[in-house]
């Protein structure tokens, strides 16, 4: 069996599963997801695209990280259990085997050709200082999309509402990518400008905003032709997993990674 933990962060699941069950298959194993708690907000959601989280680690199982990842595909693991405990966000892994990891999701074809789509992720960006360092400005945002011909921008985005936003306003809203206890946070007007700024020089793009479920979020983004997202590993898997044939991404892609 190979069991992978899931850390939180639905992107992030992506890599894990896909890690796990590209091992898997590999050696004509079983796998299964260890969620990191029952009552994960992202279970739903996995499943709702086929990804079953009900696994649990092997006693005596190997226990396989980011660094020993490739070593696991020798044969002298294909009678083992292993365990893997890590985010494997290496597209070297996966390049060549995108085809087949295609056939593992429901099948989402493009159906909009015409519009931009842009994964605009906020939660970190507004509550973890590194992110909030790397963040494009509103205009660089809008120089990215003046490289595509569209009609229309389409914004799908972790944020509640595309409107204007004051400093309390965002002190209350309840589970947006709460910070871990003692995660150094930017000034929190700081973020408030960003955001609000964003929304004033997006405006001229006519934008159609779009926030549900995270699986309706993910499958809507693999419809466009078009799209663009920054750092997260939900636009990251959207785009590769899409049929789009232009994408645009931030760059170098989560820096502090290398």
């Amino acid at each position: 069996m190979i069991s992978a933990q899931l850390t939180n962060g639905f992107g992030n699941n992506i890599f894990q599963y896909v890690a796990a069950r590209l091992l898997a298959e590999h050696h004509g194993q079983e796998w299964s997801l260890i969620p990191p708690a029952p009552d994960y907000y992202a279970i739903a959601s996995l499943e709702n695209l086929g990804v079953k989280c009900d696994g649990a680690r092997a006693p005596a199982a190997i226990q396989i990280d980011d660094d020993t990842y490739m070593s696991a595909f020798d044969s002298r693991f294909k009678e083992r259990d292993i365990y893997l405990n890590g985010y494997f966000e290496d597209y070297h892994y996966y390049i060549d085997h995108l085809d087949q990891i295609k056939t593992w999701f429901p099948d989402e074809p493009v159906t909009n050709s015409k519009d931009l789509v842009v994964h605009f992720r906020t939660g970190d960006t507004l509550i973890q200082i590194n992110n909030f360092a790397h963040k494009p400005s509103a205009e660089k945002w809008a120089s990215v999309f003046e490289k595509f011909e569209f009609e229309r921008l389409h914004i799908v985005s972790d944020f509640p509402a595309w409107s204007h936003i004051t400093k309390s306003e965002l002190e209350e809203l309840k589970g947006f990518h709460n910070p871990s206890p003692g995660l150094q946070v930017p000034d929190k007007q700081k973020s408030v400008d960003y955001i609000n700024s964003c929304i004033d020089t997006f405006e001229r793009f006519d934008p159609v905003f779009v926030h549900g479920n995270i699986d309706t979020d993910f499958n809507y983004l693999r419809k466009f032709d078009k799209l663009v997202f920054q750092h997260g590993t939900l636009g990251w898997w959207a785009a590769a997993l899409s049929g789009a044939s232009r994408v645009g991404v931030y760059g170098p892609w989560r820096p502090w990674k290398g």
